[in-house]
């Protein structure tokens, strides 16, 4: 009868779609695709008692002159920070991206037939954190959403989230292919300058208000009945920045050192992470900051200095200037940057600067490579002249990652 074969033609019809839906994540062109964006660009929020979230990262602009939400924001930058997988006392969760860092890569994405939540997922996580977490996190992400009915998922990553994508890789995640979008694979000297106590790196964590008091303009000295300007955003924030084991992870490690130096001692350059970070009258003093560094190296000999095995495309930020160097004096010389009395004789750091390697701002352009050589060590790699932010939604990078993924 007609209705029967109508019937039998639809359930056939429902049949070959659903067929169809499920398949589509085994072919290969076409595989699940999974964001994993950079250091800072997931919102953060603390879990309340009731279940409710209360986002308190990011901060708009205006909010750093406002005393009571940039306290509340640093205090709980500063706390609640997770060193195990499982650690579910951490209250912190990391619910999307932040508004406008991604907006032309994602819209290009949904524009080239991926669907959110079907074959496409963004990864958001606490950037504080140990990477070596996250990629564990992200590989239980990977498994979740998958729910092993592919052979394996595609990666595009931007900056830090690179690192993730590779330690993922190294827990047993089944990535086949990875973009990475200006990725420090071997680390980044900005990381070494912000971190680090002595070294001014006001350009690089600085903002407009970086001179603004954090809290109020005054406090008195009880010992000399004088008042004393409080700590600085600046200074409030590079001592927030050395609670992070992520920003560790960041720092030249010992396949970069071991080849180009970050740092020259007298004019000549300190090779080798152990001499860099913990020897001499430069070394990281404070034991926190030491173990650090110590656990940082330790991840990146891990995670191994070549690529994981898999087809990958390295977009590389170039033509930008990039610090990637600074000089310490080891005893006092003439200054040859200021005048005054005060400063005619120096000791200690100079200000970074770049040596003529270039970059894209905040990652030199060999650690992009994967290559501290200069030397083209994976074919698929393109060079765009943007800078760090700017790379994930410019229009050369859209289009590489497009045939990347379309080949």
């Amino acid at each position: 009868m007609d209705w029967q074969k109508d019937i039998a033609d639809s359930v056939f019809s429902m049949y070959i779609l659903n067929k169809l839906n499920d398949d589509n994540l085994l072919n290969p062109k076409k595989r699940p695709l999974i964001f994993v964006p950079g250091i800072r660009t997931s919102r953060l929020a603390i879990r309340k008692e009731n279940g409710s979230l209360e986002h308190f990262w990011p901060l708009m602009p205006h909010e750093f002159l406002i005393s009571a939400k940039l306290d509340r924001v640093l205090h709980h930058l500063e706390t609640n920070i997770r060193f195990k997988t499982d650690d579910n006392d951490v209250k912190v969760v990391a619910t999307s991206l932040i508004p406008f860092a991604y907006d032309g890569l994602i819209k290009s994405i949904l524009t080239w037939g991926y669907q959110p939540n079907i074959d496409f997922w963004i990864f958001p996580y606490d950037w504080r954190q140990s990477n070596r977490i996250s990629g564990h996190l992200l590989a239980r992400f990977i498994e979740e959403k998958t729910e092993g009915k592919c052979d394996g998922v595609d990666i595009i990553s931007h900056s830090m989230g690179g690192i993730i994508a590779r330690a993922a890789y190294r827990y047993g995640a089944p990535i086949r292919r990875t973009a990475y979008i200006a990725c420090p694979h071997l680390g980044s000297p900005v990381a070494y300058f912000i971190l680090h106590p002595q070294i001014d790196s006001r350009r690089f964590i600085g903002s407009a208000y970086h001179n603004y008091p954090s809290v109020g303009h005054w406090q008195r000295n009880d010992t000399r009945n004088n008042i004393e300007p409080r700590k600085t955003l600046y200074h409030r924030r590079k001592e927030l920045f050395v609670k992070f084991p992520s920003i560790y992870e960041l720092l030249p490690d010992e396949s970069y050192l071991s080849r180009k130096a970050v740092l020259f001692a007298d004019g000549k350059p300190v090779l080798g992470a152990e001499d860099t970070y913990l020897r001499n009258d430069w070394a990281f003093k404070e034991e926190d900051m030491r173990t650090g560094v110590i656990n940082a190296m330790e991840f990146k000999r891990e995670l191994v200095e070549e690529l994981p095995g898999q087809d990958v495309l390295l977009v590389c930020g170039s033509n930008q200037l990039t610090c990637d160097a600074i000089h310490y004096r080891t005893s006092y010389h003439p200054s040859i940057t200021e005048r005054r009395a005060s400063y005619l004789m120096q000791c200690g750091f100079s200000l970074p600067y770049d040596s003529g390697q270039g970059g894209d701002g905040y990652v030199p352009i060999t650690s992009a490579m994967a290559s501290i050589s200069g030397a083209l060590a994976y074919s698929n790699s393109v060079f765009i002249p943007e800078a760090h932010a700017v790379l994930p939604n410019a229009k050369p990078t859209i289009e590489a990652i497009s045939r990347f993924l379309m080949a």
